[in-house]
């Protein structure tokens, strides 16, 4: 048999291991219905054909070509665009937990991943392609089979496992057959199969393979369902999550600890769609991971961090830092002010945010779960923050149109009066900052703060009620009113709930569920989202925390109602509700000291992370220090003859070679050899009379000289300056891993 055929079987043989250890896992993990013994024919036919158009350049070149037109026509004439983007869909959706879509396409499914994968391995598996290209395609299968949990599938990888084993022993003893190898890499893959099926003393390995593939879909799949935040968790909406309104609990559970410099209004969930009876959100559902570059314009969009404009910034932009320690469980929603600069999760935390400008993580919060936040605090009504908005105006903003159409929709129920009275309030100002004050100031100063409120009836509209009849109410009667009144005289606002942090001498607060809390952001051209409150106090004087600067008008529709200072009330037992809702019956009691906030963002880190880059620094340092260890400069210098240092360089010289996978054949001379390589043209660098040198030497009595030893060294240096990026990973990977003396040598 001549080397050529020998040489193309061998091929065969390692692509045919590797496409069926590829493509059966793959199959398995899309529908275990697609496995079948009948998949071995079409991989054997793809790769009978890729060997016969193999054979010289001329098949290649032809086999390319017809290869090309026969895809272009079934792509563009036969409708096969189509299919691949069925295909890539119902393959999106099954690593999305959907299964029920790829049964649909299985059978051009299962056609095209099998070409695919086939050729793909018929590629890896080239003599000059190294095993690098193998060993990604079989690591790649090993990660997204501990993705997807599917470890039934782990028999069908055996193939995979063997074919990259070959693959590595024929790469390090090439001289040996293949058919020898053949029972070594049968043995060590079913004792590598047997070790992993018994599973004993690898619980600490599974945990840490479940961590890692845990960290992988939060971080590239998180597309399950998760816990968003709402006031019924504190005890309001008592009737029901679809209706505002009604007399609610609230509850006095510690939630969390916020370290602030002043108030801080923590969003929970934000809403632009009013309905009359609720709000919701109809922003979009996407998820964006807050980490990505990639979509760094966006959240700077949605956070408003670009402004205001960095021209006309002053005191009042500087960011300060916000540290958050849970208390209790809750949603998965991260209560952050509006304009996050900076976000320091700790531990396990992943951000995402939403098109709502949400920030949440991908599972619930959970007692001791710390982060911090840099971010201006800007609240309606302080100093200077008027002339700042003013300021603002003048500056272009490409979003504020985009802004206008989406938070100034309002239902076509609502009653003339309630416009009536938005129009007669704030026709006074003149600014759009101004009118937003006057609003907010109108509502603080004629309704009263109060718990005790009738069932809202879902016949009437919440905010219409609220204004027109009754005047009394709570956080949320006052933001959806501000809300509303906002939009009927052209003003972007959108509701908020979240909780209100207000801090001691100490700069800590205890927020509880008496803190949850509701309120409005108003748009302002150029400046962005700005938070208006406008509850009243509970503590008795309903306007002693709206500090805003526009004077109060008096009402414009009927005389406003005794403004009775209502006390906070007590939690009283709560009744049943949504278990899912609620949080855990034995909340802790809250501590009797606060404890002092975290030091810095940085502290968050968890200590397992910084072992985790002590150890990288230690590994890279090791590598290094065995790189320079066998430099071929180093150790001729502790060489304690010339003929040492010759040998030293002679073998520098088969390393790099051995890099490029040129290595001598059965037989073969280093004078042939490096004849050999020089008709390549391969290099510019002749190898003949390095070579030459280097047989005169090995097979004569003659000892090394110095111009003998110059002439290996300078040759290479010259053939290593040569070398292609993939042949000098591998020579530096050799350096670090495989001893000088198990080295092949010219």
């Amino acid at each position: 048999m001549s080397e050529t055929v020998r040489s193309r079987l061998v091929h065969a043989l390692l692509s045919m291991l590797l496409a069926v250890g590829l493509l059966l896992p793959l199959l398995g993990i899309l529908d275990s219905a697609l496995v079948s013994p009948l998949v071995l024919l079409p991989v054997a036919v793809v790769i009978l054909i890729f060997e016969l158009s193999s054979i010289n350049r001329i098949t290649r070149l032809a086999a390319a070509g017809v290869s090309a037109v026969l895809l272009l026509l079934w792509l563009f004439a036969m409708g096969g665009m189509l299919t691949v983007s069925d295909v890539v869909m119902a393959v999106v959706l099954r690593f999305n937990g959907i299964l029920s879509a790829v049964p649909l396409v299985s059978t051009p499914a299962a056609i095209i991943l099998t070409i695919v994968v086939t050729l793909v391995s018929c590629f890896a598996c080239l003599r000059n392609a190294s095993i690098l290209p193998a060993t990604l395609l079989c690591f790649g299968m090993i990660l997204l089979i501990y993705l997807t949990a599917s470890e039934q599938v782990i028999p069908m990888f055996l193939p995979a496992l063997a074919a990259l084993l070959l693959l590595l022993m024929t790469e390090r003893f090439p001289e040996t057959p293949l058919p020898h190898l053949l029972p070594f890499a049968a043995l060590l893959v079913v004792l590598a199969f047997l070790l992993a099926g018994n599973g004993t003393g690898q619980n600490a390995l599974r945990q840490k393979a479940d961590e890692l593939r845990q960290a992988v879909l939060d971080r590239l799949f998180f597309t399950e369902p998760r816990d968003v935040f709402s006031l019924r968790r504190d005890g309001y909406y008592p009737q029901g999550q679809d209706q505002l309104g009604g007399k609610p609990n609230p509850k006095d559970d510690p939630v969390m600890i916020v370290s602030t410099p002043r108030n801080v209004y923590l969003r929970g969930v934000i809403l632009n769609d009013y309905t009359g009876r609720k709000w919701q959100n109809t922003t979009g559902a996407r998820r964006y991971l807050r980490q990505s570059a990639r979509l760094a314009s966006m959240r700077e969009a949605l956070f408003d961090e670009n402004l205001p404009s960095p021209s006309v910034r002053n005191a009042l932009c500087e960011p300060v830092t916000v540290s958050v320690r849970m208390l209790s469980e809750s949603a998965s929603t991260l209560f952050v002010p509006q304009r996050v600069r900076e976000l320091y999760p700790g531990g396990d935390l992943v951000p995402y945010f939403s098109n709502s400008s949400e920030l949440f993580i991908t599972r619930n919060l959970k007692p001791d779960d710390t982060y911090s936040v840099s971010a201006p605090l800007f609240q309606a009504g302080d100093p200077g923050l008027g002339t700042l908005i003013e300021v603002c105006s003048t500056l272009e903003d490409s979003a504020y149109s985009d802004i206008v159409d989406t938070y100034t929709v309002l239902p076509n129920h609502l009653e003339e009066p309630v416009y009536a009275i938005a129009v007669e309030v704030s026709s006074i100002k003149a600014s759009p900052y101004e009118k937003a004050l006057a609003l907010q100031s109108w509502l603080a100063r004629n309704c009263r703060y109060t718990l005790d409120v009738e069932p809202q009836s879902a016949n009437d509209d919440f905010v219409t009620h609220f204004l027109l009849d009754t005047r009394e109410g709570y956080c949320t009667h006052f933001a959806s009113a501000m809300t509303v009144l906002c939009r009927m005289i052209g003003l972007p606002a959108r509701y908020i709930e979240g909780y209100l942090a207000e801090p001691d001498e100490d700069g800590n607060a205890l927020v509880t569920g008496l803190s949850a809390h509701a309120w409005t952001e108003v748009y302002f051209s150029g400046f962005g989202w700005l938070t208006f409150d406008a509850t009243p106090r509970r503590s008795g004087n309903n306007n002693s925390d709206n500090n805003n600067n526009a004077d109060s008008s008096d009402s414009p529709s009927a005389p406003p109602t005794e403004n009775t200072p209502e006390p906070t009330p007590e939690p009283t037992p709560d009744p049943s509700q949504d278990p899912q809702q609620d949080p855990p019956q034995n909340s802790p009691e809250p501590p009797p000291e606060t404890p002092e906030p975290e030091s810095s963002p940085q502290d968050t880190a968890s200590g397992s992370s910084a072992w985790f880059w002590i150890l990288l620094l230690l590994l890279i340092a090791a590598a290094a220090l065995r790189i320079w260890l066998t430099s071929p400069v180093t150790r001729a210098k502790r060489a304690g003859s010339e003929m040492e240092r010759f040998d030293i360089w002679t073998q520098e010289i088969s390393d790099l070679l051995s890099a490029e996978n040129l290595t001598r054949r059965k037989g073969e001379t280093p004078m042939a050899f490096g004849r050999r390589i020089d008709r390549t043209a391969r290099f510019g660098v002749s190898l003949n009379t390095v070579c030459e040198c280097i047989s005169l030497i090995r097979y004569s009595r003659s000892s090394a000289t110095d111009t003998d030893t110059g002439l290996v060294r300078d040759s290479s240096v010259l053939l290593k300056s040569e070398l292609s990026r993939p042949a000098l990973a591998r020579y530096f990977f050799r350096r670090i891993f495989v001893p000088v003396k198990k080295r092949l040598s010219l």
